[in-house]
């Protein structure tokens, strides 16, 4: 995982550097195979451990989970034909939802164990801290995205049901596991990945689209972004 992560940052960094340049579908293409080799690993890790440790189904679940975002990038890359960016945020958005869905439900589970154990942060962690994220997606929504989503309702209205509830539990579910976890470094890694991935989409819905702006496939300075 480690040399999949330095290995897709120092291509990036080249990349953006104007070292080199690659065609957006090799592009594309290479983001896409980064992906796969990330679920992969993943489901690697639940075949070699499945019934030696009850972790290995939680790697099971997650390697599903990105399984389904990789599908959604292949959706948002030149390479799949579909066009033009609304349509491809409004299948990448149910192909996501499917894979943040499965890393809430997993968030989730990991959070009841912990409070079943007696080792769980406070109860009322679980509510108080969904209020302010709400309010904070809320705003960002109605400045950032809504602008360029408005003059297509099914992205518009998804993109803010996507918002107020996969976007509240995964960054409110990522703190308690850091509780839970003692603060220590992999539930902080844990943390950053929950409030990170909101704040990348925020990002790209606010640059893909625009008023007006709806582009065959999003720019490679944009899609790198």
């Amino acid at each position: 995982m480690g040399g999949l992560l330095a290995a897709s940052v120092a291509m990036e960094v080249n990349l953006l550097a104007g070292i080199e340049r690659l065609g957006d579908g090799l592009y594309h293409g290479l983001h896409v195979a980064l992906m796969l080799a990330v679920v992969a690993s993943q489901l690697a890790l639940w075949w070699s451990n499945r019934g030696a440790s009850r972790h290995a189904t939680t790697a099971g679940w997650m390697g599903l989970g990105m399984a389904f975002t990789a599908m959604g990038d292949h959706v948002n890359g030149a390479m799949s034909g579909i066009e033009p960016v609304s349509l491809k945020l409004t299948w990448a958005l149910l192909l996501f939802g499917v894979g943040y869905a499965i890393y809430v439900l997993m968030l989730w589970r990991h959070d009841r164990e912990m409070a079943a154990a007696g080792q769980g942060a406070v109860v009322w962690w679980r509510y108080a801290l969904a209020v302010p994220v709400a309010a904070l997606n809320l705003i960002a929504w109605i400045q950032h995205v809504e602008p360029g989503v408005q003059a297509h309702p099914l992205l518009c209205n998804g993109s803010l049901v996507f918002n107020m509830t996969l976007y509240v539990a995964m960054p409110v579910l990522a703190m308690r596991f850091f509780a839970n976890s003692q603060w220590r470094i992999g539930g902080l890694v844990v943390l950053i990945g929950g409030v990170w991935i909101p704040y990348s989409d925020l990002i790209l819905f606010g640059s893909w689209l625009g008023p007006g702006v709806d582009p065959a496939v999003p720019s490679f300075q944009l899609y790198a972004c």
